[in-house]
Order: structure tokens, then C-alpha cells, then sequence
């Protein structure tokens, strides 16, 4: 079910994608580490919100595990293991979306122009709502980049940055974790 451009984010049928953090693809992004931090800061934050969140690795067996630091951030969250470019090549994410009800995916990850667009274009033929979170993507080219996230745009997507999504979630400081989120913003790398 696709959202207006002036709703507000809801938390029910909301979900969070972390995408190929992998050492040896995060190596090649411009500010590797603000983006690392940035990511880490997303997973914190769903967490805290009770946001399913899940990640996936291209061809972990030839470029490796996730990121060490967001692995132990993401406890629980499973990891999907993937050799197609759009998440949703990949069988159990499917099924882990399905499972969860997932209506409004948000994405975070590398690399914008390929699998960022690729799963963001799947998910709006799936009659999904998609917000990208401007400052928890990257890649190796940053104009591929911005010419991948106005082609998401015009196909509908929600182009943010991660403390916009969390205050839009947070609606109010009346929110029972507003202090918690407000402490990992705060927190968060520059």
C-alpha cells in the first residue's frame, strides 16, 4: 500500500534493510566511516523502536561478512546471503518480508546506483511504500549516486535522512523512547 508524499511515517508494516555492508564494498565508498556510523545509528534506532530489521550480503563467500561493528549492533536481525543485485533475488527475504507484514520498507546500504535502486525499484512494483535514507547510503560515484536517488524519486520514493525518518516515527517528545532516540542522534558520528 503505497503512502502519500504528506502522510506521516507509521510504525505498523515498517521495516529496515541494511544492504551489503561488506568491508570489501564499504572500502570503496567515499567517507566509509561516517557512513558505517550512520548505518550503525539506524540499526540502534529500529531496535530501540521495535522495528524489524534485516541485512543482506552480496556473495559473502567471496566478499565477506558484514561489518563487524554493525553485526553486533544488529543482534538478532537476520542476514540474508544474496547473488542478485535487488534484495528481492534473494528467496528468504522475500518470505522474511511476507512474514513481517512489511509495507513501507526503509533502506540503508551500498551501493546506491545498484542494489539501493534495484531493491527500491522491486519494492515499488510490489505496491510498497520506500524511504531512503540519504545519509545511511553510499557508493563508489557520487554522481551515480545522486542520478540513482532522483531516478527513486520520480518512481516515488521518500529520500530522508535518518533523523527526519526517527522524528517523523518519534511524532512527539511524548514518545516513550524519545530520550533514547534523541541519545543515539546525539551520539551519532558527523
Amino acid at each position: 500500500m503505497k503512502k502519500r508524499e504528506d502522510e506521516e511515517v507509521e510504525s505498523a508494516g515498517l521495516a529496515g534493510l541494511v544492504l551489503d555492508l561488506q568491508p570489501k564494498l564499504l572500502d570503496s565508498v567515499a567517507e566509509r566511516n561516517a557512513l558505517a556510523g550512520s548505518v550503525e545509528t539506524f540499526a540502534r534506532c529500529m531496535t530501540v523502536l521495535g522495528v524489524p530489521l534485516c541485512l543482506t550480503e552480496q556473495v559473502p563467500d567471496k566478499l565477506g561478512p558484514t561489518e563487524e561493528g554493525l553485526l553486533t549492533v544488529c543482534g538478532e536481525a537476520p542476514c540474508f546471503p544474496k547473488d542478485s543485485f535487488s534484495a528481492f533475488g534473494c528467496g528468504e527475504f522475500e518470505e522474511w518480508i511476507s512474514a513481517n507484514g512489511v509495507e513501507h520498507l526503509l533502506l540503508s546500504g551500498i551501493e546506491t546506483p545498484i542494489c539501493v535502486y534495484l531493491t527500491a525499484v522491486d519494492a515499488v512494483r510490489r505496491g510498497m511504500a520506500v524511504t531512503v535514507l540519504v545519509d545511511c547510503v553510499g557508493c563508489r560515484r557520487a554522481q551515480d549516486g545522486e542520478w540513482a536517488l532522483r531516478k527513486m524519486e520520480k518512481l516515488g520514493c521518500h529520500l530522508l535522512p535518518l533523523e527526519s525518518l526517527l522524528y517523523a516515527i518519534l511524532k512527539s517528545a511524548q514518545h516513550k523512547e524519545f530520550r533514547s532516540i534523541s541519545a543515539l542522534v546525539k551520539e551519532r558520528p558527523s
